[in-house]
C-alpha cells in the first residue's frame, strides 16, 4: 500500500513487524486458504482517515485486519483459539468487526488475558 514510503518505518516499528509476521504466517498456514489483508500498518493520518482508535495497534505495526465478508475466517478463528494463543495473537470479537477480522500481537488495553475481546482498540 506504500504507506511505509510516506511514513517510513522506524527501527521500533520494523522490530514490531518482524515480531508480528511470523505469528500471522503460522495462522495463515494453518488456515490453509488465501487471506486478504485489508489493513496493516497505519501511520497516524491513515489511521485517522480509517476511523481507527487513537491508540490503535495498527499505528505500531502490531495489528492486522483481514477481509472476512462471509465470516468464514472469523468462525475458523473462534474454533482455533488455542492456536491463536500459541501464536501469541489476540482476536477482537468477530461480532464487533463485521466484514473483517482483527488480530494483534499485544494484549488489548483492557488487559484481558483471553484471546478475544471487544473494546474498539483497532
Amino acid at each position: 500500500m506504500k504507506r511505509d514510503v510516506q511514513a517510513p518505518l522506524t527501527p521500533e516499528l520494523f522490530y514490531n513487524l518482524l515480531d508480528l509476521l511470523p505469528r500471522l504466517n503460522l495462522i495463515r498456514f494453518q488456515y490453509g486458504k488465501p487471506l486478504k489483508v485489508s489493513s496493516g500498518y497505519r501511520p497516524a493520518a491513515f489511521n485517522a482517515n480509517a476511523g481507527g482508535a487513537a491508540r490503535s495497534n495498527h499505528l505500531r505495526c502490531q495489528a492486522v485486519d483481514f477481509a472476512d465478508p462471509n465470516g468464514e475466517f472469523g468462525s475458523w478463528c473462534l474454533s482455533n483459539l488455542e492456536l491463536l494463543e500459541r501464536a501469541g495473537l489476540w482476536l477482537e470479537d468477530p461480532a464487533a468487526t463485521q466484514g473483517w477480522i482483527h488480530l494483534q500481537s499485544v494484549a488489548p488495553a483492557s488487559g484481558a488475558k483471553v484471546q478475544m475481546w471487544n473494546d474498539s482498540n483497532r
